[in-house]
């Protein structure tokens, strides 16, 4: 197991390291300094005091010496200094003339260095003690009185000895050898200090920053950080920024799933079936073989959610997708592309094949009931059926195709199998008529906004209005519910939600209205659009009151959400950084509304009216409504309570602390 130090620890170590560095170098200067002492300090001071003796000597002998005189001379120069011995012995040219003195010839035959100083050699040693042996040569002045001696030769031998303590340091040399030790010392510390830095901080870092450009480049989340390094702070950073990348890698998985999936069956959703899709007309092609795709509309799927609530009609859509599965090959692609509706692709299957695996699903959802609380119902579905190539040789062929026969099975009187041939024209004559009322509609320039009132719970003030669309035909109006299917699924939806939210923005500032906050509800196909931010901007502009929130929402559906939720969460994000809020719609109506609260920053939660409508007579709606109050409240955000019909459950929503509220109770949609 790898150990690992802190950043105090790795301080602390670098400075006793320092610090025995800088004294085991102030050991090696020190010895340094007493070795240069005793070889040239020692050297000169004993030069000078061997010179001073001779001086000495040589006056002496100038003025007729003799070797009482000679003795004295030495003795009073022994006592200058008490630590210092001097002796001067005669070489065998003075002896011979002027005889010897005292020990000189044992001195000459006995001690080495002194033989060696009398063939002219300069002497110094010693550790302790300093011994210099000074040589004096003959000079031409010398020869008057050593006549029997020639320049050069060795007259004598002065032996000076004194303690190594003894020696006098100048204070150059001391300042010196300060300043070099000092500019030594740093120069060890720094390199210190800069070697542990880089190699246990500085090339960690480089090396952290370099792994995270690469994880950048390559959109790689599934790299992980690895440093080299034993400091524990740096190993902390490492640890950290993993586990960031384990949550950061799970969350993009996740929005990677809902952006691929329906969130409630975990089906593929119709984006990812179109690529599918996509994949396979190409592959057929490489190939040269047939394939087919179903359209797949439950029958009367509504009553079921009016019936036992929306909760119910999930966990029957759950149930439906366990049924299809367990009838289809691993190989088949099946998808859920809308509310109740369902889509297949059967790779390398001719319409035969085709068929006979469609009366194989049909015939199993007849035939299984499926139990919701205390009751079983039985449902049946409309399939339509078409062929590659013979229904179309384009993915917008083929799902026209496969939509055509869909209704011609609906037609048909439903929980039925129903083929688009290509002179089936009945009902594409119906979408065609549809198409062109809608068409002629907005060309005619009879789509209206009309408005429902939205109250303050608390207060009894009218807060804002949810913004309709209703389309004038002749002497009545059309709610949206009667042509919105087809608008989106013929394109006219954008249109329409930009004839809408410009002609509501338009009224709100002819009627002044900038203290009310509107409602409008945008097609996922006008979100992802640019069009309707430069609307809501330019009506922003022209308000009275400089404030930073437009009083502008867009209610989200969850129909609507299911298709591209990471898209969707980067446009909520980007939106709201003009001012414009968001709201949830319909929450609580599928299992999927608890993860859009948590994944969308919106501002407010409209409560789905199945839950609202009976809470005066039903205990568990109450309990549903006072739940999902206190949840939007956890997560900061407003409630508004929809399909309030009564002034009893107007009081109960005020006693929960609902936020706002609307329905026929408080205002049915009119024009402005």
């Amino acid at each position: 197991m790898e150990s690992y130090t802190t950043y105090k620890r790795l301080i602390a170590k670098t400075v006793i390291l320092s610090l025995l560095t800088s004294l085991a170098v102030a050991f090696l200067y020190g010895i340094y300094i007493k070795k240069r002492a005793v070889d040239d300090l020692a050297r000169v001071d004993a030069r000078k005091t061997s010179r001073l003796a001779f001086e000495a000597l040589y006056s002496a002998m100038e003025k007729g010496w003799s070797k009482e005189d000679l003795d004295s001379i030495i003795a009073r120069l022994n006592q200058v200094e008490p630590n210092m011995k001097i002796n001067a012995y005669r070489s065998p040219i003075v002896a011979e003339l002027f005889g010897d003195h005292n020990n000189d010839k044992q001195m000459r035959e006995h001690d080495s260095m002194v033989a060696k100083a009398m063939k002219g050699e300069e002497i110094l040693t010693g550790d302790d003690e300093i011994r210099y042996l000074y040589p004096i040569v003959v000079k031409p002045e010398c020869i008057t009185c050593h006549t029997n001696a020639k320049v050069g030769d060795i007259n004598g031998v002065i032996d000076v000895r004194f303690p190594v303590a003894n020696l006098k340091i100048s204070l150059t040399t001391m300042i010196n050898s300060f300043i070099i030790f000092f500019v030594l010392f740093t120069i060890i510390i720094f390199a210190i200090m800069y070697y542990k830095l880089n190699k246990l901080l500085v090339q960690p870092i480089k090396q952290f920053i370099l792994m995270i450009q690469d994880i950048i480049s390559n959109n790689d989340m599934a790299k992980r950080i690895s440093l080299k390094t034993k400091i524990m702070e740096v190993k902390n950073i490492e640890n950290y920024f993993n586990k960031m990348l384990d949550s950061i890698q799970d969350y993009y998985e996740k929005l990677q799933e809902l952006s691929d999936r329906d969130y409630l069956t975990g089906l593929y959703n119709r984006r990812k079936f179109e690529e599918f899709l996509t994949y396979e007309v190409k592959r057929s092609v490489r190939h040269r073989h047939k394939f087919t795709i179903l359209m797949i509309d439950l029958d009367n799927f509504k009553y079921i959610n009016d019936t036992y609530g929306h909760a119910s009609g999930d966990l029957v859509l759950k149930e439906v997708t366990n049924i299809f599965h367990s009838n289809l090959r691993n190989a088949d692609i099946l998808a859920r592309i809308g509310g109740d509706e369902f889509a297949v692709i059967l790779p390398e299957t001719p319409y035969e094949s085709g068929h006979a695996v469609v009366e194989k699903l049909r015939a199993s959802l007849e035939a299984t009931p499926i139990s919701l609380m205390f009751d079983q119902v039985s449902l049946t579905a409309s399939f339509g059926i078409a062929e590659y190539p013979e229904q179309g040789e384009s993915i917008e062929s083929l799902l026209t195709g496969s939509d055509l026969a869909m209704y011609k099975a609906k037609r048909a009187g439903k929980n039925t199998i129903a083929r688009a041939d290509q002179s089936d024209q009945e009902m594409a004559s119906e979408i065609q008529k549809k198409g062109e009322f809608l068409r002629k509609a907005i060309d005619e320039d009879r789509v209206e906004p009309f408005v429902q009132p939205i109250y303050d719970v608390q207060s009894g003030e009218i807060y804002g209005y949810e913004v309709l669309a209703r389309i004038r035909d002749g002497q009545r109006y059309m709610a949206a519910g009667q042509f919105i299917e087809v608008a989106e699924s013929l394109g006219f939806a954008p249109k329409i939600d930009q004839i809408i939210l410009t002609k509501g923005l338009a009224a709100r500032k002819e009627r002044g209205l900038w203290d009310k906050r509107f409602f409008f509800n945008l097609s996922t196909k006008s979100l992802f659009g640019d069009n309707y931010v430069d609307v809501i901007e330019a009506h922003y502009a022209k308000s009275p009151h400089h404030i930073g929130n437009t009083g502008i929402t867009i209610e989200i559906l969850e129909r609507e959400a299911i298709h591209n939720v990471n898209g969707l969460m980067s446009i909520i994000e980007e939106l709201k950084n003009h001012g414009i809020s968001f709201a949830l719609d319909d929450f609580g109506s599928g299992f999927s509304s608890f993860v859009y609260l948590k994944y969308f920053d919106t501002d407010f939660v409209k409560i789905d009216g199945e839950f609202v409508k009976n809470i005066a007579v039903n205990e568990k709606d109450r309990i549903f409504v006072k739940h999902i109050h206190q949840i939007a409240k956890e997560f900061g955000k407003q409630t508004i309570a929809e399909y309030v019909e009564d002034v009893e459950t107007l009081a109960i929503l005020k006693e929960i602390g609902v936020d706002y509220a609307q329905g026929f109770h408080l205002g049915r949609p009119h024009q402005l």
